[in-house]
């Protein structure tokens, strides 16, 4: 196996776990967590949404690294 080919399928891999994650964070948002806490000034959901959001964007820049790898390497 090339080392370009074995680079392209980590980077794809790395994308799709990272847009699932991204997504569950985005979906579930801190429901569920008991009580009415959070962590400091940002209260749960928030903390959520931020973490999905980065993971979302992670996830797609990863599979356009890979989307980019294959075709022109």
């Amino acid at each position: 196996m090339s080392p370009t080919l074995a680079f392209g399928l980590l980077l794809a891999l790395v994308g799709v776990v990272s847009l699932s994650f991204g997504f569950y964070a985005l979906l579930r948002g801190g429901r569920g967590q008991g009580g009415g806490g959070g962590i400091g000034p940002i209260p749960e959901r928030g903390v959520h949404v931020a973490a999905g959001i980065r993971m979302v964007v992670v996830g797609a820049l990863s599979l356009a690294a890979a989307y980019l790898l294959w075709n022109l390497g």
